[in-house]
Formats: structure tokens, C-alpha cells, sequence
């Protein structure tokens, strides 16, 4: 077994493929071959007797009708044999034995008047007038299977010979019977036949399959080889692209960093924004008349100064910790106090520009689980794009409304409960040719040195931490509108 294994796995494909064509196709043929013998050789057989019986059939109604037979004869004694036989009976015989080949014998008997059965006619060497005893008187029409000494098949066939009575339409006299047997030899001759068409058939069909196989495999041989030769070159071309994605990788880094350098000076720049207005405040403060600065503003304002300067120190830490896993700091928080630190915050710009600001904050909506700074650094970097829009738009108009709508609430969209809050500027807007690209990264509406284009991308970054978005909507020349949606989810 061993051997033969070891033997196998040394071939080609080409001969293996062979060698299961025929290992498939010739036990196909047989099986089929003897599927088709088993299904054919009875309906064969039955059309043979149907031939048989029509055949007696056909002389028992000529007899009749021809009257080749005595109504009535007297009743010989004992031992006294009947006349000779009729001479158109055996014509008949003779041409039923011409037409059918297979029909072997043919009798024909009349039953006398003490029911025996006595030889009329036949194609063999008998005595007219002898008592048949094997032959049975029927009424119907009765066939039998049998094979002969030498094996062969055929069928003994007995029909009656029938006379209708007068008395009535299915009354009939049986007058004899007509006895036939036919061989089916040449239906085991067919079969025979067809065992060595279909076997040869096989073998032209092996053949004709291996040589056109052989034909077809010897291409697919000379495909597989030039397609080793193309994946050896493929392999080639891996390696140089492999390369030059090391190279671009590199390349990529460097950009990542610029990205990065330019990300951590855009937020940086916020918060000293803030705390150097504070401080422009607390100057013109000190210069007061009573010289003091009062100690409720001034408590204020150095309050607001420090949590700059611990918001500073959180995102020079988170930049530097880029490729540590960042620590969760999710917590419960009120939206609408998160909006209210970002406008004191923003208070001095706000008061400097002159913009009147309008809250619409909805106190009955639930808290936030998220990281605080997150969402305040959002609020910030959408309130400083409101006022630099707003800012551009007094130095075109200085008699335009200035104003900033600050407004919270909770919006329900596909069965879910969002937290919204939406910020509307009276600015210069953005067209809507814009509008597509101000979420990508770098893509700023304005003027050079004014901006890094990456406010609003670090801000839909931020919020999509949380499963949120921003929706912006705007009318160039007149007004912009930013959403910040944040689903509720534990």
C-alpha cells in the first residue's frame, strides 16, 4: 500500500488526471450498460409476446370467421381418430411462421364433444386427431415464462377460439385453442450486441478524451510555466514597490509630524488667546482711579488664568503621550456648563468686539458621559471661528449687527436621543462651494497667516470619539450655523 502511494505521488498531473478519467468513466459505462440491459430486456421481452398473442389472436378470428372449423361433428367412439386436419388452417400457420421468425410452434386444437382437446393443425410432425395433454382449454387468453434445456428463453402462448352465443352479447362458446411458443433468442442477441457497442463505445470514448486531455494539458503545462516566470518577476516588482512604500512611509511620517506641529500650535494658540486678554483687562483695571484693582474681578480673572494655564499643560501632555494609550477621563457632565466656561472664556473678545450674545440653553437635558476638555475644546474652537467670521465681517461693515446665538437642547433622530448644541453667527458665512470641504484638513477660508485649516477637522475628530457630528449650514454674506450633536450612550 505503501508503494503504491509512493508510486502515485510520483506521477504528473497529466497522468494522474488520465488515470481517474478512467477510473470514472469505465465503471460509468458498465453501470450504465447494465441499467439500460435491466430496463430494456422485460420491455423487449413484452413486446415478443405481444407479437405472440397478436399473432394467435389473429388466427383464432380467421378460423372463426372462415369457419375452418365443423359446427358439429359426431361424436366419435373410443380410440377412432378424426378425419385429416384442414389444409387452409396450416397455410395459415406456414405464412403466420414466414411473417414471424421467432415463433418456433403453432397448433391449433378443437375441443370435442367430451371436452378434450384434439390437434387440428401444426408446423410440426404430429398426428392430426391426437388428445393433446399438456395443452389446457382456456377462456382467456394465458402466456407463460420457461427456458428450454439449453437455456434459451420463450414464451408458450395459449389463446382461445371463441364463438358468440345468440342469446346474448356476452355469451361465447369456446370452440379449441390456438397454441404457440415464441423465442426470444434474439433478444438475447441484442443484448449481447449492445454489451459490445457500449463497451466499445467506452474505449473510443477513453481514448478520444486522454488525447484530446493530453492535447489541452500540454498548454495548461506551458501556461503554468510562463505564469511561474510571471510570478517570479511579480515577486521582483514586490520587493521594489515594498521599497518605495518604505520610502513613502518615511515621507509620510514627516508630513504626520508637520500635521501634528501645526495641530498642537492651532490649539496652543486658543488659550494664550484667552489669557492674554485677561490680561490686557487686569492692566486696564489697575489703571482704575482709585488705583486698586477690585478683589471680585481680579479673583475672577486670575481664576480663569490658571485653568488656561492647566489647559496648556493637558495639551502639551496629551501631544507628547501621542503614542501612549490615552487614559480614560470619561465623566458625567452638564453640557449647558461646559457652553457657559467656553463663553466666560471667550467673554473678553466677545466684549471687545461688541457682540451681543443671546443663550437659549435648555436646563432640563441630561448629562454627558465624556471627557470634559474634549467638548470644550470643541465649543472654543467653534466660538473663535464664529468671531474671526464676525470680526472679518465689521472691518467690511463697521454699522453690520453683530451677534452670536448660543443654544442647547435634546433632538431625537432615528429613535435616538442626541445632545445638540448649536452656535449662530451673524458673520461673513461660508458659500457653498465651501461648505463640502471645511471639514478637511488644511482647507481654511482665510487669509494666509490667519489660520491653519484645522480647527473644524480636530473638532469633528473629537466629537466622532463620541458618536457625533457637526452639521454646518451657512448663507455667504450673512450668516453660518454650526450643530454639534453627541448621542446619549452609556
Amino acid at each position: 500500500m505503501g508503494r503504491l502511494r509512493a508510486l502515485l505521488r510520483s506521477l504528473d498531473i497529466q497522468t494522474k488526471i488520465i488515470l481517474v478519467l478512467v477510473a470514472v468513466i469505465v465503471p460509468t459505462f458498465l453501470i450504465v450498460t447494465v441499467i439500460e440491459n435491466k430496463l430494456t430486456q422485460p420491455i423487449l421481452e413484452g413486446e415478443m409476446l405481444h407479437l405472440g398473442t397478436t399473432t394467435a389472436e389473429s388466427l383464432a378470428t380467421k378460423i372463426v370467421s372462415n369457419r375452418w372449423l365443423p359446427r358439429s361433428r359426431p361424436a366419435p367412439r373410443p380410440g377412432v381418430t378424426m378425419p385429416a386436419n384442414i389444409p387452409p388452417i396450416e397455410d395459415e400457420i406456414m405464412e403466420s411462421l414466414y411473417r414471424q421468425p421467432n415463433i418456433q410452434r403453432m397448433d391449433v386444437y378443437e375441443k370435442d364433444d367430451w371436452g378434450a382437446l384434439r390437434l387440428v393443425a401444426s408446423n410440426m410432425e404430429e398426428e392430426v386427431g391426437t388428445v393433446s395433454t399438456t395443452v389446457p382449454l382456456v377462456e382467456e387468453v394465458a402466456s407463460e415464462f420457461h427456458r428450454d434445456e439449453d437455456g434459451m428463453p420463450y414464451w408458450e402462448i395459449t389463446v382461445p377460439i371463441v364463438k358468440k352465443g345468440s342469446k346474448g352479447r356476452h355469451a361465447q362458446h369456446v370452440l379449441g385453442v390456438v397454441h404457440l411458443i415464441i423465442s426470444t433468442k434474439t433478444i438475447s442477441r441484442l443484448t449481447d450486441a449492445f454489451w459490445k457497442i457500449t463497451g466499445a463505445a467506452a474505449v473510443v470514448s477513453v481514448v478520444i478524451l486522454i488525447l484530446v486531455l493530453t492535447f489541452f494539458l500540454r498548454k495548461a503545462v506551458a501556461n503554468e510555466r510562463l505564469l511561474r516566470a510571471a510570478e517570479h518577476q511579480n515577486l521582483q516588482l514586490s520587493e521594489q514597490l515594498h521599497e518605495t512604500q518604505r520610502e513613502l512611509m518615511n515621507v509620510e511620517k514627516l508630513a504626520v509630524m508637520g500635521q501634528l506641529t501645526a495641530n498642537f500650535a492651532h490649539e496652543i494658540g486658543t488659550p494664550l488667546n484667552a489669557i492674554g486678554g485677561h490680561l490686557q483687562l487686569l492692566r486696564e483695571d489697575e489703571k482704575d482711579r482709585s488705583g486698586k484693582i477690585p478683589a471680585g474681578r481680579a479673583e475672577e480673572r486670575l481664576e480663569i488664568i490658571q485653568g488656561e494655564l492647566l489647559r496648556i499643560e493637558k495639551i502639551v501632555k496629551g501631544f507628547l503621550q501621542t503614542t501612549a494609550k490615552p487614559v480614560s477621563q470619561h465623566q458625567l457632565v452638564d453640557l449647558n456648563q461646559l457652553v457657559n466656561r467656553a463663553l466666560s472664556i471667550m467673554r473678553p473678545r466677545l466684549e471687545r468686539l461688541g457682540v451681543e450674545v443671546t443663550q437659549q440653553l435648555d436646563r432640563a437635558m441630561g448629562p454627558l458621559r465624556v471627557v470634559p476638555l474634549d467638548i470644550e475644546q470643541i465649543l472654543l474652537n467653534l466660538m473663535n471661528n464664529a468671531l474671526d467670521s464676525i470680526q472679518s465681517k465689521r472691518l467690511k461693515n463697521d454699522r453690520a449687527r453683530l451677534e452670536l446665538r448660543v443654544k442647547s437642547g435634546v433632538s431625537r433622530i432615528a429613535g435616538e436621543e442626541w445632545a445638540e448644541v448649536a452656535l449662530w453667527d451673524s458673520g461673513l458665512g461660508i458659500s457653498k462651494q465651501d461648505l463640502k470641504n471645511v471639514i478637511k484638513p488644511f482647507f481654511t477660508t482665510k487669509r494666509p497667516g490667519e489660520g491653519t485649516g484645522l480647527g473644524l477637522t480636530i473638532c469633528s475628530q473629537l466629537a466622532g470619539k463620541y458618536g457625533g457630528v457637526l452639521d454646518i449650514d451657512s448663507k455667504e454674506g450673512a450668516w453660518a450655523e454650526v450643530k454639534l450633536r453627541i448621542p446619549y450612550r452609556k
